[in-house]
Order: C-alpha cells, then structure tokens, then sequence
C-alpha cells in the first residue's frame, strides 16, 4: 500500500502571498473590471467575495456571470512567473524523502502549474494534476469539490484512506476530511502575511506544519501502517 500526497502548490509546496498571488489578484482585478466595467475597488471586492464563497474567482465568475473559466484562467495567469519562483533544493529533497506518489493539486491553470513546478525544480519528484482543467458530471469542479478530491484518488488507484491532501485553504481541507483523507494545514506563508491570526485545534485537521520541509518527520503520525513504509 503506498501512500497518495495531494500537494497545494500556492502557499505550500512555495510561498506564493506577497509575490505571486499579489501578481495574479492584480490581474484578476483587471480582468474583472474591464468585464463589468467596475472600479478597482469593486473588482476586488468580488474576486474577494468569490473566493470565499466557491474557494475559487474563477468558479464564482463562471457560475454567477457565465465568464468561460478557460478565457479567464489563461489571462490572469499569462505572465513572467521568474521574479516569484526560484529553484529549491530544499524542497526537492523534502519530496524525495517523502515515501509515496507525490502529485501537486492546484486550482491554478495546467500551463501555470507546469511552469512553476519546473521553476521550482521539483519536475523529476512529483506528478501533476490541475484540478480547473478536470470537469466531473459536466460541470467544473475545482478544489474544495468532495467529488474532484474522491475522482482524483481514483484516478491514482488510491483509497481515500491511503491519501493526503497538504493546503493552505481550511476549505479544502474540510471537504478533504469529508471525503476520507488525511489532512496536513501548511501555516507558514499564511501566518507571515497575516492571513492566519491563531492555531488552535481544528477537528478536520490532522496535522499543522508551518512548512513543507517538516513533513517528512511526521509522515509515521499520519498513519503508520501505511504511510512509513519506503517505496
């Protein structure tokens, strides 16, 4: 039995608040506003707003306003990705230690997510799923989607029980717990931008690491019949 890692990219696999995600807000906000000729303000009132409803702008753009997701998706995240994402030798060996199928889940665009995996150097350790390109019962089905999460550990031969989902986003750890994995809240990024203001005990939360380089000496708490055993 060989365990299954769902690995958030954003905010977990590399810090991406302050930098990149600043960058693809911006643009989101552009977007937003040229579309219904809004103000800046109200751009990002709304990216804001759909985020916290659907977990996703993009979601909350396609369901409430009928913007192609492929369209808006594609503008927002179109753009130099080098000033934010460095290679991490670090992060390279923390995946290589790590015992399992390691696949980055991310909301973000497959060409996106492509990019900055390879930017990161992590390529020869993980595979790659991004969830805005999977449609489930005809619909789009992005994270915190219990039907995406259960589709994706299918798709990997996996039980639920025999998977982890890593992330940022309460959110999707919740529906994670709800569809039978594991999960591990990564703090770090979060925390040092002010977007977590306390840490206390969650029910749907496993384990809380503030980086990702912690993960591999946890891996025996998380489930050890299963999880420690090398490849």
């Amino acid at each position: 039995m060989t365990a299954l890692w769902l690995l958030d990219l954003d905010d977990t696999l590399f810090e991406a608040s302050g930098g990149m995600l600043v960058a693809i807000h911006l643009r989101m906000n552009a977007f937003i506003r040229r579309r219904f000729e809004v103000s800046d303000e109200e751009a990002g009132r709304l990216r804001t707003q759909y985020w916290e409803q659907f977990g996703s702008t993009f979601l909350g753009l396609w369901k409430n306003h009928g913007v192609d997701p492929e369209e808006f998706l594609t503008e927002v995240h179109d753009f130099d990705l080098s000033p934010y994402a460095e290679k991490s030798a670090k992060l390279c060996d923390t995946l290589r230690r790590l015992p399992g199928r390691k696949v980055v889940f991310t909301n973000g665009p497959r060409n996106y997510a492509e990019r900055v995996v390879r930017r990161l150097g992590i390529l020869p350790w993980v595979e790659l799923v991004s969830s805005s390109d999977m449609r489930l019962f005809r619909g789009w089905r992005p994270k915190p989607s219990v039907s995406m999460l259960e589709a994706v550990c299918r798709t990997f031969r996996s039980m639920p029980s025999e998977a982890v989902l890593v992330d940022d986003s309460l959110m999707n750890l919740r529906a994670a717990k709800r569809a039978g994995l594991h999960t591990v809240w990564c703090t770090g990024a979060r925390r040092r931008h002010g977007k977590i203001d306390h840490l206390k005990p969650i029910a749907y939360v496993d384990l809380a690491i503030r980086e990702i380089g912690e993960l591999p000496k946890w891996v025996g708490r998380l489930a050890p019949a299963d999880f420690a055993r090398k490849d």
